[in-house]
């Protein structure tokens, strides 16, 4: 089969060794032809080793329940992800998740996936995070067959547990408290994502923004902050042996607490700046 016919039987998205066992040549060979193709606009590459035709359109994916995407964008990431991680379960996921509840921000795809999988391939501009298979489904609702979305609520706790999904999470996070009042989340579930899932680190964060955003708020009672939830403020305190924590472990490391800029006692987190300016960055 020459390279054409071999294009033209591929799926929406394909692997380079599949294309090399349709058409029978060696990978070398199946490269230069998928360059080819691309510099004609027939392919376009979307991650190592993964292309994705632009002569046909996406096969539509079958839904469970209505969702904020776009059904074209829906369709391609299925067949994205079921070509790059084949059969495995995944959650859209941490401020992926933030941005489709109705939080303000741009964000580019953030994905979980079981450990075993995580790494089998990186499509491009994908953020992929692994956990246990027996978690990827808990807290989430399901979009298709393989696909589930974290609540808000899961999303907000584990984007504060990892820290590592974006920045200037905590932005997002205290625009959920001072702009939304908290309204998409829900305290008691995220007292028990907490527990299941061992995010206790995360939920003292979100409790120490939603505290330092309360007494700002208290503060200027005119202020633009809002009327910022007490149960979150009041939903979690360290407890005996608890470490230390920072409230952005991205950012340079106080060592202690008279080396921070804001110093939680209550709930043992470490600020780098002080809560003032996390709300000055709501204005912005």
């Amino acid at each position: 089969m020459d390279s054409a016919e071999a294009l033209a039987s591929m799926p929406f998205v394909f692997k380079t060794r599949e294309f090399c066992a349709c058409a029978g040549v060696k990978p070398s060979s199946a490269s230069r032809s998928l360059r080819a193709a691309a510099a004609e606009g027939i392919v376009s590459r979307v991650g190592r080793g993964l292309w994705q035709r632009s002569d046909s359109e996406a096969p539509v994916a079958e839904c469970s329940t209505p969702h904020p995407f776009p059904p074209a964008w829906m369709n391609a990431n299925e067949c994205l992800m079921d070509a790059a991680f084949g059969a495995a379960p995944r959650r859209m996921s941490h401020l992926m998740a933030l941005e489709a509840a109705g939080v303000p921000l741009v964000v580019g795809p953030q994905l979980s996936f079981p450990h075993e999988h995580a790494r089998t391939a990186m499509p491009l501009g994908i953020t992929v995070f692994s956990e246990p298979r027996d978690r990827v489904c808990l807290f989430a609702a399901r979009l298709t067959e393989r696909t589930w979305m974290s609540s808000p609520t899961r999303a907000a706790v584990e984007t504060a547990q990892h820290d590592v999904a974006a920045p200037l999470w905590d932005e997002r996070i205290a625009w959920v408290f001072a702009e939304d009042g908290g309204a998409i989340l829900d305290a008691e579930e995220a007292v028990e994502i907490s527990d299941a899932l061992q995010m206790r680190a995360g939920l003292r964060r979100l409790s120490s923004i939603a505290d330092a955003l309360r007494r700002l708020a208290a503060s200027d009672p005119g202020g633009s902050l809002g009327s910022v939830p007490d149960q979150w403020a009041n939903i979690v305190t360290a407890r005996r042996g608890d470490a230390w924590i920072r409230l952005r472990r991205s950012m340079r490391a106080p060592l202690g607490p008279s080396e921070a800029a804001w110093v939680d006692s209550e709930r043992k987190v470490l600020w780098d700046r002080h809560p003032r300016a996390l709300a000055a960055s709501l204005m912005t």
